[in-house]
């Protein structure tokens, strides 16, 4: 017998190999969103989606491979895909913590032109990442107070991006979670 080798006896029945599928990563992003790959929508509640429509996911939460050289394998966030310039929206009442309106060309190295919005949501503490926004499209200021629904900016591709999309993150009481269940949970049904 050789090393790294295993005898399996004939008395074992080792069963038939069930059938495997491969699926696209926008059918598992599908899957595990069970939304047809896209979340999002219209809400009046103090928590709402960053778009008023449901739109695609690009990128989920978790472990992935690095689409670019400088972007992480693991993602901290999700890619939402609504097209190039299109208007951002906060997800709640907050108060703008975080603030690189890409000024004399100078950006945050992974998230670009990005706007981060604390938030005190059911008692916890959240903040909202909106991230790879157009140059010059956030007129928000830092130590600013933003009402639900007040307009971020526009959706851009500066930073370490691929494509236009807003990278979104949810943080709550200080540890970044996956947003599409929270926000689901939260600010409703699509």
């Amino acid at each position: 017998m050789r090393a790294n080798s295993v005898v399996v006896s004939a008395e074992v029945d080792v069963g038939t190999r069930d059938k495997v599928q491969v699926l696209s990563w926008a059918q598992v992003l599908a899957q595990k969103y069970n939304t047809g790959a896209k979340v999002g929508g219209a809400g009046t509640g103090p928590v709402r989606w960053p778009f008023p429509y449901p739109v695609r996911i690009s990128s989920g939460f978790g472990p992935r491979v690095a689409p670019c050289g400088g972007c992480s394998t693991y993602h901290e966030g999700v890619d939402m895909v609504p097209g190039d310039k299109a208007a951002i929206f906060a997800s709640s009442t907050g108060v703008v913590t975080t603030r690189d309106a890409g000024d004399n060309g100078h950006y945050s190295s992974t998230y670009g032109n990005v706007v981060m919005i604390t938030s005190k949501v059911n008692g916890h503490t959240v903040r909202f990442t909106y991230a790879h926004m157009t140059t010059g499209s956030s007129p928000l200021l830092l130590g600013q107070t933003v009402q639900v629904g007040d307009f971020i900016g526009l959706v851009g591709e500066t930073g370490e991006a691929t494509g236009p999309h807003l990278h979104f993150e949810v943080n709550v009481d200080g540890v970044t979670i996956d947003p599409i269940p929270w926000m689901t949970a939260n600010a409703g049904p699509n």
